[in-house]
């Protein structure tokens, strides 16, 4: 099945919130007024659930329950709701994908977003809240795969895990084109911004694009720094695998990525979110 037979077939296809659009864009504006996002917020129940829920979590410690949007805004801030909206809004667009382990496949994508986020704050190239979305997403073009060719993709599965090393190479090698291909191509038909779907489609292969992209190469290290948790393996210990030339791209050491917490620690609070 090729790239455009993939979105022929519209009812494979997802639809985003529309309240969570409206949020993502509004949330790219630090001087967006409290009252307008907390307002976006209340339109949405299961959203406005998490957010108070994180508010009132044990990590702030906060004595008096928070119990309006507003507060738990101010309390948590614009990033936290940003990463909440993101991580809420994606996961609910798909209930269930045959084949596909959700938890997993949603832990594994928060996994790559948060160290998305913490790669662009080291390289000050990227915009952190837009580094996380991209990170959160990246991957969503699997679970439409996943649903348009069962048996095809159950084979890959079995002999190449969708989040071990080098995933991204054999589905190019068997299809001609990648997740990261499919999920670009949905973030177009989102209406999602141009560098949003640029660094989709290029993080596979960040140095074949000119001029350089930022942002893919930050998703590019994100993806590779997961895949190496998921495989047991040490940065010290992996140096053929390191992505020097991305890391050069941007600016970033091996010792930066290397005194990163693991990848699990960074998404530890928003996979509890979606559990």
């Amino acid at each position: 099945m090729t790239l455009d037979d993939l979105f022929a077939d519209s009812h494979l296809l997802p639809t985003v919130p529309k309240v969570v659009f409206d949020l993502i864009e509004l949330l790219r504006d630090e001087d967006a007024a409290v009252g307008t996002v907390a307002r976006k917020i209340e339109l949405d129940q299961v959203l406005t659930a998490k957010v108070l829920r994180q508010a009132n979590s044990p990590y702030f410690g906060i004595r008096r329950k928070i119990s309006s949007i507003q507060d738990a805004i101010q309390l948590l801030g614009f990033s936290s709701i940003r990463s909440l909206v993101v991580s809420s809004g994606l996961t609910g667009t798909f209930q269930k994908v045959e084949g596909v382990n959700l938890p997993m496949f949603w832990s594994h994508s928060l996994r790559v977003a948060s160290v998305a986020r913490y790669l662009s704050g080291k390289t000050r190239r990227v915009d952190q809240s837009l580094a996380f979305t991209v990170g959160s997403m990246h991957a969503i073009g699997h679970l439409i795969m996943a649903g348009a060719m069962k048996e095809q993709m159950a084979a890959l599965n079995a002999a190449h895990p969708f989040d071990s090393m080098g995933r991204l190479e054999v589905e190019q090698q068997a299809l001609g084109y990648h997740y990261g291909d499919v999920s670009a191509r949905l973030a177009a038909r989102w209406d999602f911004a141009p560098e949003f779907i640029s660094a989709l489609s290029g993080f596979a292969d960040p140095m074949a694009l000119e001029p350089q992209d930022p942002l893919a190469n930050v998703l590019h290290l994100a993806v590779w720094r997961v895949a190496l948790e998921r495989e047991g393996l040490v940065i010290g210990e992996a140096l053929h695998v390191w992505p020097a030339q991305s890391a050069e791209a941007i600016g970033l050491s091996e010792a930066v990525v290397q005194e990163m917490p693991a990848p699990r620690e960074l998404a530890a609070d928003l996979e509890s979110m979606i559990a």
